[in-house]
């Protein structure tokens, strides 16, 4: 058995615990974080796949940083992360061919030539660049305060016509949520439809990993035990203790659940006053293919969206033109991904996205290589809006739990890596506030 206790336990080491455990660290507390994985980084891992021509990147799922993210600019130092960005726009699939889509405030005149694409109507052009004026002048908090309802729901009650819908918002927004019939809550699309807005979507050099690994590399040695799996927490006394897989006990002044939230409602049981946590998933599956440059779909930055509906992939981009590094030298790395998580095996997607995007891209298509195909059936919390319960929130649903328990993740706010990071930095908060 082991004693502390002014120190503070946080179980689990993705983006959220960390946050509250370099907090809590840097205000000067003792902090020890457990993590059941054998690395840091919860859902944003990063992992290298050798092959005969070198090594390739590839990210557990397809993943960004949108950089206008408020707690991202806060906790992150983006120099050193080497972030590189993907064109402001999308390369839109209709009628047989790609459509470009730009950022009007960043690409005006890209966005200027494409007046009349078929991709939107002119009406609804000129919705969108409202949308982003009434948008901007609200706060943060503010949109989040707004009613809950579905995406689906609020575009329709916008103008906007349903061909502008299946041909952009589904593909484009769908990928972000995994969910093309757009349930989401319209709070959440009204949040990241700021952030793409406002910043640049990037990744790190060498992959989505480095953020938390950035975040673990301030805290002291020691401070964090990988392959430590938590089976329960109990009172004691003024605090509490944690029991380990294995039979350790740990015990502490406090302790913060930092995990997945049915991996949390494990750990908590029941929350006082009928609070329940969010403890539903919405996935998706990766499919990385490694090609010769010459093989590669396009050599721009830029997300190709499937405006047709013709499934089963609904965006790709060649990852190695965003950022070099994901591939060896000569050579290109594709992200082929699914909204939702389809059901049947690897090799059956395989196939169907094969012959998918031979129609987009040609013979070259039977050229690529799987190198992998990442199933992430829990890619983000629920927050689609499918019921009464209130998916997305200003602020978290719960923090302290119980004398000496508090709680964080984006389960908690919202799915997303500023919902993460935020909520970690509350808990902690909410710790040097007397908790």
């Amino acid at each position: 058995m082991t004693t502390g206790s002014g120190r503070t336990v946080v179980i689990g080491a993705g983006l959220s615990g960390l946050a509250c455990a370099v907090t809590l660290a840097e205000a000067g507390r003792e902090v020890l974080v457990f993590e059941a994985g054998d690395a840091v980084g919860g859902r944003v891992r990063t992992d290298e796949a050798t092959s005969p021509e070198g090594t390739y990147l590839i990210d557990r799922g397809f993943q960004v940083l949108l950089t206008a993210y408020p707690e991202a600019r806060k906790l992150l130092d983006y120099d050193r992360l080497d972030l590189r960005t993907f064109y402001a726009g999308a390369d839109v699939r209709l009628g047989g061919r790609m459509h470009r889509v730009a950022n009007p405030w960043k690409h005006p005149l890209v966005a200027a030539k494409a007046f009349g694409s078929p991709v939107a109507t002119l009406g609804d052009k000129a919705r969108l660049a409202e949308l982003y004026g009434v948008n901007r002048l609200t706060s943060i908090d503010a949109l989040f305060a707004k009613p809950e309802a579905q995406t689906i729901t609020m575009l329709r009650s916008l103008g906007f016509a349903e061909t502008t819908i299946d041909r952009f918002f589904r593909p484009f927004f769908g990928g972000v949520f995994f969910d093309r019939d757009l349930l989401t809550s319209s709070r959440m699309f009204e949040f990241v439809f700021r952030m793409f807005a406002t910043g640049d979507t990037a990744v790190p050099a060498r992959g989505m990993q480095r953020m938390p690994e950035q975040l673990a590399g301030r805290l002291s040695a020691g401070s964090i035990r990988l392959n430590t799996r938590v089976a329960n927490i109990e009172p004691l006394g003024t605090g509490v203790r944690i029991g380990l897989e294995g039979g350790e006990h740990v015990d502490a002044a406090r302790v913060v659940v930092a995990t997945e939230g049915d991996a949390a409602a494990r750990l908590l049981g029941p929350l006082a006053g009928g609070r329940e946590l969010n403890t539903g998933w919405v996935g998706t599956v990766t499919l990385a293919y490694a090609m010769a440059l010459a093989d590669r779909p396009t050599p721009d930055p830029i997300l190709m969206l499937d405006g047709e509906g013709a499934g089963p992939v609904n965006h790709l981009v060649v990852a190695s033109n965003v950022a070099p590094s994901y591939a060896p030298q000569g050579r290109a790395l594709v992200y082929a991904n699914t909204a939702g998580a389809p059901a049947g095996d690897d090799a059956t997607l395989d196939r169907a996205a094969r012959e998918q995007l031979r129609g987009w891209f040609g013979e070259s298509v039977d050229r690529w290589q799987l190198v992998r195909a990442i199933r992430v059936e829990r890619a983000l919390p629920d927050q689609r809006v499918i019921d009464a319960r209130e998916r997305v929130a200003a602020t978290p649903r719960a923090v302290s739990i119980r004398e000496g328990v508090f709680l964080c993740g984006d389960h908690t706010l919202n799915a997303s890596i500023d919902g993460a990071l935020k909520s970690g930095r509350l808990a902690g908060e909410a710790i040097l506030d007397g908790g």
